[in-house]
């Protein structure tokens, strides 16, 4: 029997466990932000924001992983001059800057770096009320076309979460979307 997939998976697993996944995968990152957590902290505070209850950490950690986020969104568009969407579009063809093998690794490597921080920091940030991420959540839903990868999944569930809308409803999406438009009117 095969091994299940991953992302499917993802779908069903308990959210508080899903938030702690995540949380784990941002130790470095949100370290280098001065913030950190326990093990203990990281799974009190992955069940506060999947129950919605408040955290004495949950602040600290938005900040924080804003500051992940926009420090990455940032690297996209100084070093390469492409927005979160037009980075999640293009392949490593699109861009120069390397002459060896071990410098287009290097590229690579730290273009793929930003775009996960990106996608999964936003994930983080939504579960926790940040609307102002979700866009960046409906890119990589975009770029993924239905392939249904781990960030996409996790980039549903989180957009799914905050609109208050079934995941295995057909019109998520647009219901999705139209939560969206109604939180920026």
């Amino acid at each position: 029997m095969p091994p299940k997939n991953p992302a499917q998976q993802l779908l069903t697993m308990p959210l508080a466990e899903v938030l702690t996944l995540l949380l784990r995968q941002f130790r470095r990152p949100l370290a280098a932000q001065g913030f950190s957590l326990t093990m203990d902290e990281e799974q009190a505070l992955a069940t506060a924001i999947a129950t919605g209850e408040d955290h004495p950490k949950q602040v600290a950690l938005i900040a924080a992983m804003r500051a992940v986020v926009d420090e990455s969104l940032a690297l996209l568009q100084t070093r390469w001059g492409f927005s979160f969407a037009r980075s999640l579009a293009s392949d490593m063809s699109a861009i120069g800057g390397w002459e060896t093998t071990a410098e287009f690794i290097e590229i690579a490597n730290e273009k793929s770096n930003a775009e996960l921080r990106i996608s999964g920091g936003s994930t983080v940030l939504v579960f926790a009320g940040e609307v102002a991420y979700a866009p960046y959540l409906l890119d990589v839903i975009e770029a993924d076309n239905g392939a249904g990868d781990v960030d996409a999944v996790l980039a549903q569930r989180a957009l799914c979460h905050a609109a208050n809308v079934a995941l295995d409803d057909t019109a998520w999406l647009a219901k999705v979307q139209q939560w969206m438009h109604n939180q920026e009117s």
